[in-house]
Formats: C-alpha cells, sequence, structure tokens
C-alpha cells in the first residue's frame, strides 16, 4: 500500500510539472485519506516519499538530473511535501482533539454510571437514589430535562416518580397516557424512541406537537425480568440531536433505575411482612390477654393508626338478626357513642357480602352527600378502606381506616387491614362470647335480686299500705287519720322506688344501648304511659363518656320523667343535651309547675327524688338547678365540667 502511494507521488510530480493544481490536490487528498483510513503513520509516509525521490533522482543521468525541468520538479516536491506536513499534522491534531474529547466523555460516563452505581448499591432511599440517577443522566447527555415514570395499577398512565430541570413542556405533566406519547411507545415496545424533531413527530400526541419548547427527546424503556415498568426521557430545547449511541448509555442508566426501584420494592415488602408480622403478635396478644371488648377496640386502633393513615376508625358489628351496630366510633381523636341499628351504605354491604376488602373514594361514590354522618361533624373523609370480620364463612362485621385526604390507600394498605380483620374478629368472637356469658351471669343475679325485692320489700309494703288502709277506715274520724294518710303515702312512694328498682334490674338499658339510645327508650315509655310528647334534642354525635357519667345522666332523665308523670301527667317534655366546656342536661315540662319554696320545706321529696338528683351532680363535681312556678313548668338542668381528652381513648 505505501509502493501504490510512492508510485501516485511519482506520477503526481510528472503532471505538477506541467502546471497542474488539481493533480497537488488530489495527491495530498489521497495522502491524508491514507493516515486517515488506512491508518498509515506520517512519519512512514513521509519517509517512503523522500526515499522513493532519492532513488528516483539517483537514476537519473548528471545531465537530466541537473536540467531545470528537474530544478523544478524538485521545487515542487519540497513544496508538496511541506503542504503535505502541515495537512497531515492539522489532520492528526484534529483526530487527536476528537480522540481527546471522546475519552473524556467515556470518562465522564464512566464517572456517572460509578457514582449512579454507589447511589443505588448504597441506599435504600429510592427517591434520592432515583433522583441522583436523572440529575446525573440529565447532565451527561446534555439534556434540559430528564423525566423518570412508572406505569400506574392500570398500566394506562406513566407517572412522574423523578425529575430534573424545570421545562414547561407536555414532559411536565405528572401522569401522561401511554397510548398516544412518545415516552409511552417506548414503554408498550420495550425499545428505546429518539425523536429529533419533536412538532413534526407523527407518534408524538398533539399537545407535544403543539409545543416549541422541547426540539429533540429520547425515551428508554425499565425493564424488570424482562417486563417494562416505566421510562427514562431525556428532552431538549436545543437542536442537539440523539443517536443511538446516546440510548445505549441512557439505558444503562435506566437499568441502574430499575435495580434501585425493584431493591426498593423488595425492601419494603420484606420490611411490611416483618410489621405484619408484627402486627399480628400485637394483636394475638391482645387476643389471649383480654376479653374485654372496649379495650380490644382501642387495640386494634392503635395498630391500624400505627401502619396507615387513620383520621376516622369504624369498628361495624352484626348481630344474629342482621342489625348493623356501629360499636366503635373515632374521629379526629374523639370516641364517639356506639350507634345501634344503622342503615350502612350500599358500599359497605356490597364489601362484607363480598368478604373482601375495597377503597372507596368519596369523589367517585354516588350520592356521598347524603350518606349519614358519624364522629365529627366539621369534615368528611375523602378515602375509606373496608375490610370485613369473616368467620369461617360468616360475616360479623367489617372495620374501616378513614382518611380526610383522596387517594390515601394502596393495595397493600388493603392486604394489611384484611390481615389485622382476620385476627381481629377472633379477638372479638371471643370477647362477645365472654360478655354474653357474662350478661347471663350477670342477668340471673339480677333478676334473683329482682325477685328478692319483689317478694320481700314490694310485697311486705303492699302488705303495710293494706292494713294501713284497713286501719284508717275504722279511725276515719279519729284525728290520727291524717297521720295515717301520710304514712300510706309514704309506703306508696317506696313501693313504686321499689317496682322501679326491679324494673331496673331487670332492664340495665345501658349496658347494649348507648347513652341518647338509652334517653330515647325512656322518652318512648313515658309517651306509652302519658298521652303527650318528649322532644329530644342533642348533638347527632355524642362523645363516648365514663360510665358513670352516661349512668347518672340516665338516672336524672329517668327521675325527671317520673315526676312528670306524677305532678305534670299530660305536660310536653323537652329534653336537651348541650356539651361544651361543660356537659348540660336540660329536661323542661310545660306543666303546672310549683312554689319552689314548698320543695325546701318538703322533706320527703328532697328525700327521694331531688336529693338524689343532687348527690350525682356532686359526685361529678357538678351541680343541679332547679327552677319553676306555678302555672310556667318546671326545669331541671344538670351541670358538670367536661374534659374531652377523657374521651380520646
Amino acid at each position: 500500500m505505501l509502493r501504490e502511494r510512492i508510485d501516485e507521488a511519482i506520477d503526481t510530480l510528472i503532471e505538477a510539472s506541467t502546471g497542474t493544481q488539481a493533480a497537488e490536490q488530489r495527491f495530498l487528498s489521497n495522502l491524508d485519506w491514507a493516515i486517515d483510513q488506512e491508518r498509515i503513520a506520517f512519519d512512514d509516509v513521509l519517509a517512503g516519499l523522500m526515499g522513493g525521490c532519492d532513488a528516483f533522482d539517483r537514476s537519473l543521468s548528471p545531465d537530466i538530473r541537473y536540467s531545470p525541468e528537474m530544478v523544478d520538479a524538485e521545487r515542487t516536491l519540497r513544496k508538496l511535501v511541506r503542504r503535505f506536513a502541515a495537512s497531515a499534522i492539522d489532520l492528526i491534531t484534529e483526530k487527536l482533539e476528537i480522540e481527546a474529547a471522546s475519552e473524556a466523555r467515556n470518562r465522564a460516563r464512566l464517572l456517572a454510571l460509578q457514582r449512579v452505581g454507589a447511589a443505588v448499591t448504597s441506599s435504600l432511599d429510592v427517591e434520592s437514589t432515583l433522583h441522583t440517577i436523572v440529575s446525573e443522566a440529565a447532565t451527561l447527555m446534555n439534556g434540559a430535562t430528564a423525566r423518570l415514570r412508572l406505569a400506574d395499577e392500570t398500566g394506562e398512565h406513566l407517572r412522574l416518580i423523578a425529575s430534573s430541570g424545570d421545562i414547561d413542556n407536555e414532559d411536565s405533566n405528572p401522569a401522561v397516557p401511554v397510548e398516544t406519547t412518545l415516552a409511552g411507545l417506548s414503554y408498550r415496545s420495550g425499545r428505546p424512541v429518539i425523536s429529533n424533531d419533536v412538532a413534526a413527530d407523527p407518534r408524538s400526541d398533539q399537545y407535544a406537537q403543539s409545543r416549541q419548547q422541547t426540539r429533540s427527546l429520547l425515551s428508554v424503556p425499565l425493564t424488570v425480568r424482562g417486563t417494562a415498568t416505566g421510562v427514562l426521557t431525556i428532552s431538549n430545547i436545543s437542536d442537539h440531536a440523539f443517536e443511538e449511541s446516546d440510548a445505549e448509555i441512557l439505558g444503562l442508566f435506566a437499568d441502574h433505575a430499575a435495580v434501585a426501584i425493584e431493591n426498593a420494592r423488595l425492601f419494603e415488602e420484606a420490611q411490611a411482612q416483618i410489621t405484619e408480622m408484627e402486627i399480628i403478635n400485637r394483636v394475638s396478644a391482645v387476643v389471649s390477654s383480654s376479653l374485654n371488648l372496649n379495650q380490644i377496640y382501642r387495640s386494634i386502633h392503635h395498630e391500624i393508626a400505627r401502619i396507615m393513615i387513620a383520621d376516622a376508625f369504624l369498628i361495624i358489628l352484626r348481630s344474629p338478626e342482621g342489625r348493623d351496630d356501629m360499636v366503635y366510633i373515632v374521629d379526629l381523636g374523639q370516641t364517639f357513642s356506639p350507634r345501634h341499628n344503622i342503615k350502612l351504605p350500599v358500599e359497605y354491604l356490597e364489601a362484607m357480602n363480598e368478604g373482601k376488602p375495597r377503597i372507596l373514594e368519596a369523589s367517585q361514590v354516588v350520592d356521598y352527600d347524603k350518606w349519614e354522618r358519624y364522629g365529627d361533624m366539621s369534615k368528611r373523609v375523602q378515602s375509606m378502606l373496608i375490610a370485613p370480620l369473616m368467620r369461617g364463612n360468616d360475616v360479623i362485621g367489617c372495620i374501616s381506616a378513614q382518611s380526610y385526604a383522596p387517594n390515601s390507600y394502596r393495595r397493600r394498605d388493603t392486604e394489611l387491614l384484611w390481615t389485622v380483620a382476620n385476627v381481629a374478629a377472633v379477638a372479638i368472637e371471643n370477647a362477645m362470647l365472654f360478655e354474653q356469658a357474662s350478661d347471663v351471669a350477670v342477668s340471673e343475679e339480677r333478676n334473683r335480686l329482682a325477685r328478692e325485692i319483689h317478694d320481700t320489700i314490694a310485697q311486705g309494703l303492699v302488705g303495710i299500705i293494706l292494713q294501713l288502709e284497713a286501719i284508717g277506715a275504722q279511725l276515719e274520724s279519729s284525728p290520727l287519720s291524717a297521720r295515717i294518710d301520710r304514712t300510706i303515702a309514704l309506703a306508696r312512694a317506696n313501693l313504686d322506688e321499689a317496682r322501679r328498682s326491679v324494673r331496673d334490674l331487670r332492664a340495665a338499658p345501658l349496658e347494649h344501648l348507648s347513652l341518647i339510645e338509652a334517653i330515647e327508650q325512656l322518652a318512648e315509655q313515658h309517651m306509652d304511659e302519658v298521652d303527650t310528647r318528649v322532644v329530644i334534642n342533642s348533638p347527632i354525635a355524642l362523645p363516648l363518656l365514663d360510665d358513670k357519667v352516661e349512668a347518672a345522666i340516665y338516672r336524672f332523665v329517668q327521675e325527671c320523667l317520673t315526676n312528670c308523670r306524677k305532678h305534670a301527667r299530660n305536660a310536653e317534655v323537652n329534653i336537651s343535651v348541650v356539651i361544651d366546656v361543660m356537659l348540660n342536661i336540660e329536661v323542661r315540662d310545660n306543666g303546672p309547675g310549683f312554689d319552689l319554696k314548698t320543695l325546701k320545706q318538703d322533706r320527703t321529696a328532697n328525700r327521694f327524688g331531688v336529693l338524689g338528683m343532687r348527690e350525682r351532680a356532686e359526685r361529678l363535681g357538678g351541680h343541679l338547678e332547679i327552677t319553676s312556678e306555678i302555672g310556667s313548668g318546671t326545669r331541671l338542668a344538670l351541670s358538670f365540667p367536661f374534659d374531652r381528652s377523657a374521651t380520646h381513648n
């Protein structure tokens, strides 16, 4: 090959001697090409040229060698050699610069990949790692933006996970469709997609085509075990065009991102499994250590709140008769009284009947604004997670974690809640069976006491009354007659108390009803006995109160209604419950009223009715207020301090 170039040089010299510049230029171009493409060394070419010319010169006779023509030929040769040397030096310098730039670029790529690899292997903070990957990719690829997107659960959109750069274009959207975008094309095909004229590319959507910021775009898929899970996209606002080599490099970044995401997913699954086992162990500990339903409800709520959002939390149980009772209500950290025989939304019933957990979004539920509200009335939840409570194939209720923010729950949350629900169902059923057994024992003891009171005290009082009535009939005109009548009235009052004690021992309404429901039951009994109306005004959601407080309120209302039947038989009664700094319960009737002076003078009234109410109020740190006037009805108000924090657990 070198000999061919020497022969070309000799031919060129012959042509150049005639003054043809084109021959010289062609010769120099051939030499440049030989150095550039045929990899012939510059010094070899130069030595070959000079050696060949010297050999040619020695072969000439002296008279020809020093002829004017040969002298001109030698000058031409020297000029060609100088021009060749200058051209070759420029060419070699350019090649060295290109090689140096390529080496620098390769070094930058290696360093960037090294930093990304270090980030992937040294940290499980996937957010920080992905940010490092997109930042390094954008810098290395000279891109204006870098976006990493993952497919959503439906596979119809690519959600933005990490980004670098801040340009207002279609690639900045939180989610882009898979079907009509270049990024979606890369995701669907599992191959890199290059577009160096996005606005004119028919594969991009109309929105992207209408935007002028992005000129070129490169997307490569993220693949895990051969399946695309997302895309890594670089976009430019300059005229810089992407090449296949860029796709190969960006693919390495995408592989690192896929590894980081997969590692994070595996770590999250491992942590979730550990958390799940911890929850099961803790809930199981409650199962084995407690048979108190309220304690079990609180423990279930506490464990759920540790692993997911639970701004509000409900436990609903289904009775054997098919009635749904909301036995545990917590909203904004405050516990509310249970609600019985409620009408559940269709979505709750479907989840329970299907025996599978489900997520509800308020924005997607028809007639959500018409749902009955439980708990705090100031806000409405936006996301609901429901898990049925199952015992075998039977549904005994459900639990529901709720959030005030939309889209708060994911598939993993449903699995966790369902796991807790399966364990909780055992605890709840065991506690219910224990409670039923306890109720039977307590009920039998109460019935025994009721029988004892009825058969002894009540019957004895009846006998005393009959005897006094007989004596009174014989001493009708005697000065003792009035005293006998008062004794009979006193005996009758004690008989009424004995009978009420018997009735209360058999009923025990607060054990199975909320306070408001028990008061409503008292009102219904009152209206059955007396042809009048009882109006109850109370909050829709009444905070859960201490058992002693509820019992005191119940007895207060019961005593007030009893007095209404005695002294204001046909009067309308108004019962109101107001909760603020104080808890106020007021019972008002529009009956005949009375003079308060007679109340103070009547020791019997103080002893049996008002005295008991006053004592209950004092035990709660409150007071009883009575106001009445003849012809203006009667008002009794029980007030005592109310600490909301006491209802939080």
